[in-house]
C-alpha cells in the first residue's frame, strides 16, 4: 500500500482499491479532482480499481466531477459515512455515476466489498 496526501486530501492506494479522504470544509472542484485523477493514473495505469470515498469530514463535491472527471478503469465507487446528510447527498450523486455505486456506514465494510469485487 502507498500513501499520498496534500493540502486537501489523503489517499491509501491499495492493489485494487483506493481509500480517498477529503479534508474538512474542502470544495472538491474539477481542478482538485484532476490532481487526484493524475495520482490514480500514475498508480493504477490501465488496471481496473475501485474507489472508497471515506466521508469522515464534511466537504462539497462538484457535480461536474461526475460529468467530466471519471476514469474509465475506475469500476465502482463506495461512499462511507454514518451521517444521514452525507447519505442523502450520495443518493443524488449516484444518479450522476453510471457504474457500481454503494454506500456503507464503516470503512471495513467498504474494504470487504472492494476485496470481493474482482
Amino acid at each position: 500500500m502507498k500513501h499520498f496526501s496534500n493540502e486537501f486530501c489523503q489517499m491509501e492506494l491499495h492493489d485494487q482499491f483506493v481509500i480517498l479522504t477529503i479534508n474538512e470544509n474542502v470544495d472538491l472542484t474539477l481542478d482538485r479532482a484532476s490532481i487526484i485523477r493524475d495520482k490514480l493514473r500514475e498508480h493504477y495505469k490501465s488496471q481496473d480499481f475501485l474507489m472508497i470515498s471515506y466521508r469522515k469530514f464534511k466537504h462539497n463535491v462538484s457535480t461536474d466531477i461526475y460529468k467530466q472527471g471519471q476514469l474509465s478503469n475506475m469500476k465502482g465507487l463506495a461512499i462511507v459515512s454514518k451521517d444521514d446528510e452525507v447519505r442523502n447527498k450520495a443518493i443524488m450523486e449516484q444518479e450522476l455515476y453510471g457504474k457500481s455505486f454503494v454506500f456503507f456506514s464503516c470503512v471495513d465494510e467498504a474494504i470487504s466489498w472492494a476485496e470481493a469485487y474482482f
